[in-house]
């Protein structure tokens, strides 16, 4: 297997990096359909990092390319625990991302298609980058609420192959705001994901919703 080195990244939070990789290397890692956006988004299956020289290290194989951006802003992102053994006095094995948000990707890869399976994972990988939080699963199964703010809300719907979006807000903060259409939902706003051409928009209109803190 072939191993590679990325100098020069910059860690936002646990298992969550950005790195200045052209677009042009990031095809290196594989081929992707999805090219939104100025923003690539790498999701990694294993990796291990060392802070002290800001490098961080993965095979080539254990790469996937989810988003190809028009500049070299790239967000790489862990999708399961790894060795941070680089790291002194870190724990070895450690789970990068939260129980809740596993829960939500396994949801997504039992109920929907891989298209949708990549959307799901830059779109959550996009909201972790920002803001962190942990998604929590109410009782139908197939909704997720993020805690502890609840700012959105997402339910995975495997019949028409999509992501319906709740947004905290009226629908006029946000009509207009991206191609995507919103609808009000009792006093708030939602949208729907229908694969990854869609994340950067969605992103945008999360991000735009209320906050309580």
């Amino acid at each position: 297997m072939l191993k590679v080195s990325v100098d020069r990244v910059e860690q936002v939070a646990k298992g969550v990096w950005f790195s200045d990789l052209p677009p042009h290397q990031v095809r290196m890692f594989g081929n992707c359909d999805s090219a939104s956006g100025t923003r690539s988004v790498i999701l990694l299956n294993a990796a291990e990092f060392d802070p002290a020289s800001e490098s961080l290290m993965f095979e080539v194989e254990d790469a996937t390319v989810l988003n190809v951006g028009s500049s070299a802003n790239t967000l790489v992102v862990l999708s399961r625990p790894f060795d941070e053994s680089l790291s002194e006095g870190s724990i070895s094995g450690d789970s990068v991302m939260s129980r809740g948000d596993r829960e939500f990707l396994e949801q997504c890869r039992s109920d929907l298609p891989d298209h949708m399976n990549r959307a799901a994972s830059a779109l959550l990988a996009g909201v972790r980058a920002r803001s962190p939080g942990e998604l929590k699963r109410g009782q139908s199964g197939r909704n997720f609420s993020d805690t502890p703010d609840n700012f959105w809300y997402v339910i995975v719907q495997p019949r028409v192959e999509q992501l319906s979006i709740t947004v905290r807000g009226p629908v006029e903060t946000f009509d207009g705001a991206t191609h995507l259409p919103v609808k009000d939902d009792r006093g708030n706003t939602l949208f729907k994901v229908s694969g990854e051409q869609d994340v950067d928009a969605a992103l945008n209109l999360i991000f735009r919703a209320k906050r309580k803190r």
